[in-house]
């Protein structure tokens, strides 16, 4: 007896659960349906990548010579004109190379007059028979030898100069420097490689963003899209660009 008063009670509580649904429930889940006219649209397909934002062109300005920072005219952020001189290297052993050259150059130009002097001496005796052809042509020889000296002098001279010219660091372009790897009193050596002393970007008007785009995105992407991208120094803002180049 008392199992079926469980079972009436169970059976009493799901039936009343029923019409409760049923009757307080009708009206508020009523079905609606909205109708629109049919037409075109555009579909947008977004790639999203992370990459770093530089300038368009930059010049990284290096030394062709070794030697110690002697004085450095512009720091980070300095506005820069081409031509200017932005830094020197110490020039004492440089200078002393010219002079080395110099003198070496004065050397040969001496043998040079000695030679052709004893060249033209030879020449005559020779015409008239009175040395033979082999003292003509050492003296010959020796003229020419000296002639190649002469070439070989100056172009020494010419390089030294060209090196103490180097000592003279100046900016190739138009710009701001960007970074300074250098500090007065540092030593540079340019025997393997050309040491970089400063970037500097040409117009930094003018950025390009190199973004690293996942393999499975690049199939999406294309020369000629447009671009939105934003930076985290000005989170609020949303800049555009385009792409140039999608490199392999």
């Amino acid at each position: 007896m008392k199992r079926k008063i469980i079972i009436f009670v169970i059976v009493a509580a799901v039936m009343t659960a029923c019409c409760c649904l049923a009757f307080c429930g009708k009206g508020k889940h009523e079905i609606s349906y909205e109708t629109v006219v049919v037409g075109k649209g555009d579909i947008s397909n977004s790639v999203t990548a992370t990459g770093t934002i530089e300038p368009v062109t930059s010049v990284d300005v290096g030394t062709q010579v070794s030697g110690i920072v002697a004085n450095i005219y512009v720091d980070y952020n300095s506005v820069v004109k081409k031509g200017q001189v932005i830094a020197e290297l110490d020039k004492t052993n440089l200078v002393s190379q010219v002079n080395t050259a110099k003198a070496s150059l004065n050397n040969a130009e001496s043998q040079l007059t000695y030679q052709r002097a004893n060249y033209n001496r030879y020449n005559t005796l020779y015409k008239k028979g009175l040395v033979s052809a082999d003292e003509y042509e050492t003296a010959l020889l020796a003229y020419r030898q000296a002639q190649d000296e002469v070439k070989q002098r100056r172009e020494s001279l010419q390089q030294a100069q060209t090196n103490l010219g180097y000592a003279t660091i100046t900016s190739p372009v138009d710009g701001v420097v960007l970074s300074r790897e250098v500090e007065e009193g540092q030593t540079v050596a340019a025997s393997f490689e050309t040491p970089t002393l400063f970037t500097i970007a040409q117009d930094l008007t003018d950025m390009r963003v190199i973004a690293d785009v996942d393999e499975a995105d690049i199939g999406e992407v294309k020369e000629g899209e447009r671009v939105t991208f934003t930076v985290d120094a000005y989170p609020d803002d949303t800049f555009t660009g385009t792409v140039t180049q999608v490199r392999q």
